[in-house]
């Protein structure tokens, strides 16, 4: 592994690449326990990721366009590329997809798993990220979220561990593998940000919210949604996750609850039955129970709930039912 200082002859602002934090790793797979130390605070700055308005931008695109077209093609492995880092101030109402498309020839893979997202609809409008001119993926040494978790289990085999590279960015340490992207599954988790309804018909007949509550006819705060429904009709996952817990208890009666990217879990109860175990992987609109009237439930209905980050939230805000 090489630690070049060589500035190539395309970059239009040398004046700049003295400021910049760049790698030019040599052909050699073998695995170092080098470590490259990044400091965002020392990191050129995009203040508006345009173009035609930020020469700074206008290089990052090509330095990216520079090692997009060496990275895969074998007759020129020899070659080595220029590894810079930059943070973007991202515009206001940006969401990661538009921010992506605008970062094009970096993958949309290397930005998430970099800065940490968890899912393509991650709330990254004002918010100053960083952007890196070369693709991958960064697995971090310590996951802190089950999709951090999934990617690190996935991705982190012993052959990729040996020809991983070692970044240490803001005193965190980074697996980088080169030139890896996302999977057909792992995309399609990454990427599925819609919610849809858990019961393909359905009547509402109790809101979120504080009502008088029809088993003990007191004032109660209902965290989730009453949908009125034949006896063991389908209930699908409202969003791709895991099931975290299924089982009884004599509020909810038969209950699932699955966890979902962006710390957003759903709860399913009063089920005729469960379809699904804990641990199981479900995508979006995947049946994974039967609607019924077990627990605390005066007639047959589905009783559903969101939660954010443990808190219950109003999934009439964000899926329409009708």
């Amino acid at each position: 592994m090489i630690l070049s200082k060589k500035i190539k002859k395309f970059f239009f602002l040398p004046a700049l690449l003295f400021s910049l934090i760049f790698f030019a790793f040599s052909n050699e797979e073998q695995f170092s326990t080098e470590i490259f130390e990044i400091n965002s605070e020392k990191l050129p700055f995009i203040k508006v990721p345009d173009a035609s308005k930020d020469l700074i931008f206008r290089q990052f695109l090509e330095e990216a366009g520079f090692n997009s077209k060496y990275s895969v093609s074998e007759k020129n492995s020899s070659q080595n590329q220029i590894f810079t880092f930059y943070k973007i101030l991202v515009p206001q109402n940006m969401d990661f997809i538009w921010l992506s498309s605008r970062l094009s020839p970096v993958y949309k893979d290397t930005l998430a798993t970099l800065n940490r997202f968890s899912s393509a609809d991650s709330r990254i409008s004002g918010k100053i990220i960083l952007a890196p001119t070369f693709n991958g993926i960064f697995i971090p040494e310590n996951p802190d979220s089950d999709w951090e978790q999934l990617l690190f289990k996935k991705y982190m085999t012993e052959e990729k561990i040996k020809t991983a590279k070692i970044f240490k960015i803001d005193g965190k340490i980074f697996y980088f593998l080169k030139n890896e992207r996302f999977d057909s599954t792992t995309a399609l988790f990454f990427l599925d940000t819609k919610l849809v309804s858990p019961l393909s018909t359905s009547v509402l007949t109790s809101s979120f919210g504080y009502r008088v509550s029809p088993i003990s006819g007191k004032w109660k705060f209902h965290s989730g949604i009453d949908l009125a429904a034949p006896l063991k009709s389908s209930v699908f996952a409202c969003r791709s996750g895991e099931v975290s817990r299924s089982g009884f208890n004599p509020t909810y009666g038969n209950f699932v609850i699955l966890r979902h990217y962006n710390n957003l879990t759903s709860v399913y109860a009063h089920l005729s039955e469960i379809l699904v175990k804990k641990g199981q992987k479900v995508k979006t609109g995947e049946l994974i129970a039967k609607s019924g009237s077990t627990g605390a439930s005066t007639g047959p209905h589905l009783h559903f709930e969101l939660r954010k980050d443990g808190s219950p939230t109003d999934p009439g805000k964000i899926i329409n039912f009708n």
